[in-house]
């Protein structure tokens, strides 16, 4: 019979596609940790001590840059695990994890890794393969990036925002709570810019804004604009409303 850990975990590609064996496995090596709103799950530059695994709530990919700029990378939901990198090499994490809401969260320590998974091939493979997955996304969004337009990247960035982080699964509708100067760091955009690019969507009915909260309503025209491009999109004349996600 299933926990209702299974359950949440379950959501996330990764863990539903384990063996059952080995997801029993895994749960049985976890503990778990609950945070409130604002708690670190993972600093980066910490030591690795294992995988983390989201049961409940959700929580912030922040990167930090040497200038000390923390940037949005990307948003965890229930079934999302992270961590694999750090438990490969042993290196320190390269981001942060922080609790946006509530959280609850299972750990797996760095012993347990080793010994369900890094012990033979097959168990590695199965353990790298989100790592995989993110490595191929980034090196699309390099090749892309280089051609694309700030309105283009902002579709972007709010489709993976809503997506699972491995992969291209839709998680949520909506991204709350952010603020507009995380969009505006993500995309490599001013502030002001940035404000008249989230206008004109919401203008063109594929966004709704509130306080700190992004509604998506039109995914597929998000996702036509973030892969093909604003053939068909034009920003508003004129002098843009402010908006108020921060």
């Amino acid at each position: 019979m299933y926990t209702q850990d299974m359950i949440d975990l379950q959501r996330g590609r990764w863990f539903s596609a384990l063996p059952e064996a080995l997801r029993d496995e895994v749960l049985r090596s976890t503990t778990r940790q609950k945070l409130k709103r604002g708690k670190h799950i993972l600093r980066q530059g910490d030591p690795a001590n294992g995988l983390y695994g989201l049961v409940g709530g959700e929580a912030q990919i922040i990167g930090t840059t040497l200038a000390g700029l923390d940037i949005l990378v990307a948003v965890y939901r229930p079934g999302d695990w992270t961590g694999f990198l750090a438990c490969v090499d042993e290196g320190p994490y390269t981001f942060s994890v922080v609790a946006s809401q509530p959280c609850e969260v299972v750990h797996l320590p760095l012993a347990a890794v080793n010994r369900i998974f890094l012990s033979d091939a097959e168990g590695f493979r199965r353990f790298i393969l989100p790592e995989l997955a993110s490595t191929r996304a980034i090196y699309s969004q390099i090749i892309e990036s280089l051609a694309y337009t700030p309105l283009q990247r902002l579709a972007r960035r709010l489709v993976d925002l809503t997506s699972e982080p491995h992969g291209d699964l839709v998680t949520s509708s909506f991204i709350s709570p952010v603020t507009q100067d995380q969009i505006a760091l993500s995309i490599m955009a001013s502030r002001q810019w940035t404000n008249r690019l989230l206008q004109h969507l919401e203008q063109a009915e594929v966004i709704r804004i509130s306080r700190s909260r992004i509604d998506i309503l039109d995914r597929t025209r998000l996702t036509q604009l973030a892969v093909h491009g604003e053939s068909g999109f034009t920003l508003a004349e004129g002098t843009p409303a402010k908006v108020t996600i921060s």
